[in-house]
């Protein structure tokens, strides 16, 4: 589908400027930053490159994969118009968790072999060959999208809601069957998109640690480095909405929506997009300061997205890499702490058996 200019956004439909918006990747500092720590964990050589992006909510990782997709697309370009059947690239995306708290691997499977426009075990061509074993519903549909794999060529897969893994009670060595699938794969890349606590996929098994490379896409803080960048980065955004009217942002504005948004790009954006939906809906549309007030979350939302977003910050520090000298434990501490923990559990053992 090609993409709509905003010149045919502003003289489309509600639709076309909602594909417009969907599509409409405006750079900024932190944006820029997440690119080039996840470019440089893109490997070109034997292996799987393994990368989960964690950030508040809102933060625009969505948006983030959705540019990455574009942009690995339009590299293989050549590729793809000589030899029509390949697809080096996909974004996907991970379903909550079933009613049991497990994530449905065989529905995952499934969706990918369809966003890789190839059969899956729901489809009658993809017949069960291990006539004397118990039909494995996960197993079947694994076996199809590593066919898929190989057909389409894939070399990168970009996994949204990653989240939903480290939410459910899922196994992390299910976990581990889909890396074996993309193991083999030379030069291949995975990118987990997820809210904060997607880190702990990181440790979730030893067969995972060993692969996976944390990056963090953080929001802009309340200091005047900051607000100068976000503020600008707002403009620019305000810049390419497609409506007729002008957009003019002021210094109070700005302010209101870096403390209002907590400094969450993506969220300042969707509140700005909201703003000026309500804008053009009016009799004489233009631009609105009490429209963005409306727009903004409410006291009780923003305190909860702020304590949840400092949180995160906090716990994701210590799954990050860092040019700076790390305060390891000793094989001492280490030990000292294993010991507490056994004492700690005989301990509650013997309560529970009272």
């Amino acid at each position: 589908m090609a993409m709509l200019t905003r010149e045919q956004a502003i003289a489309g439909s509600p639709e076309d400027k909602e594909r417009y918006l969907k599509w409409l990747f405006v750079p900024h500092r932190n944006l820029d930053r997440l690119s080039l720590a996840v470019n440089r964990r893109m490997t070109a050589g034997a292996g799987l490159s393994l990368t989960v992006i964690v950030g508040p909510t809102g933060a625009g990782k969505t948006t983030f994969g959705r540019m990455l997709l574009r942009d690995l697309l339009k590299r293989y370009q050549v590729q793809i118009q000589e030899r029509r059947h390949i697809i080096p690239a996909v974004m996907s995306e991970v379903d909550p968790a079933d009613n049991k708290g497990e994530i449905n691997f065989a529905l995952l499977y499934n969706r990918l072999c369809s966003d890789l426009m190839a059969p899956s075990a729901l489809d009658m061509v993809a017949v069960r060959e291990e006539l004397d074993e118990p039909y494995d519903p996960v197993k079947r549909s694994r076996i199809e999208f590593e066919r898929a794999l190989k057909a389409r060529e894939l070399r990168h897969l970009i996994l949204d809601e990653a989240v939903h893994f480290t939410n459910s009670k899922t196994d992390p060595l299910l976990y581990g069957d889909l890396l074996k699938s993309l193991s083999n794969r030379t030069g291949f890349n995975l990118l987990l998109l997820g809210a904060y606590g997607c880190e702990e996929l990181a440790i979730a098994s030893d067969q995972l640690g060993r692969r996976v490379g944390v990056v963090h896409y953080p929001r802009y803080q309340q200091t005047e480095e900051d607000a100068k960048e976000f503020g600008g980065f707002l403009k620019s955004y305000a810049a390419e909405m497609p409506y007729k009217f002008g957009i003019e942002l002021t210094d109070h504005q700005i302010e209101y929506m870096l403390v209002g948004a907590v400094g969450i790009a993506g969220l300042a954006a969707d509140v700005l997009k909201t703003a000026c939906e309500r804008c053009s809906v009016e009799r004489y549309p233009k631009w609105s300061e009490a429209k963005l007030r409306e727009a903004m979350p409410s006291k009780a939302a923003q305190q909860k997205i702020a304590r949840t977003t400092i949180e995160g910050e906090v716990n994701v520090a210590p799954y990050l890499q860092t040019d700076k000298e790390v305060d390891y434990l000793t094989e001492g501490q280490v030990r000292a702490e294993l010991r507490q923990e056994k004492v700690e559990r005989e301990a509650l053992n013997g309560r529970g058996g009272r």
